[in-house]
């Protein structure tokens, strides 16, 4: 939990220094790595949520990218609502967006456009934060 907190308070710094990139990216794969060994799926895939973001942020496209797609396969496996769902697609959007790819984050966006469709209105608040960014 530590290590996703962390990981989560640099990310949202308006600035990083190299040091504090790299502290950003180690402490989200620690939480990554803890929550395989004791969380359900549920924290894991969040917790790729979460390192997907810090790669974002650290400019590792590529790594984002396979982070987020561990996290949907997350979601799919279990039968994961679409709240859950919704974020995973969010973020793959983003993610082929900064790394070039137009017809890639026109389909992620559709399919989590898709999800917060099924979202409730109460859970929709949460969602905002993505939901600018992909419209953007």
């Amino acid at each position: 939990m530590a290590g996703n907190n962390l990981s989560a308070e640099l990310e949202g710094k308006p600035e990083l220094t190299g040091p504090e990139r790299a502290a950003m990216v180690l402490a989200a794969e620690t939480g990554l790595a803890y929550w395989k060994l004791a969380g359900t799926w549920l924290e894991e895939e969040r917790a790729e949520y979460q390192l997907a973001r810090c790669l974002l942020r650290a400019g590792e496209f590529d790594r984002a990218r396979a982070s987020i797609r561990n996290c949907i396969a997350l979601c799919e496996a279990n039968d994961a609502p679409a709240f859950e769902r919704y974020f995973g697609h969010a973020v793959l959007a983003i993610a082929e967006r900064a790394a070039g790819n137009v017809r890639a984050f026109a389909a992620a966006r559709e399919a989590a456009l898709a999800q917060y469709a099924l979202i409730s209105k109460e859970e929709q608040g949460w969602c905002q934060r993505e939901l600018d960014e992909i419209a953007a």
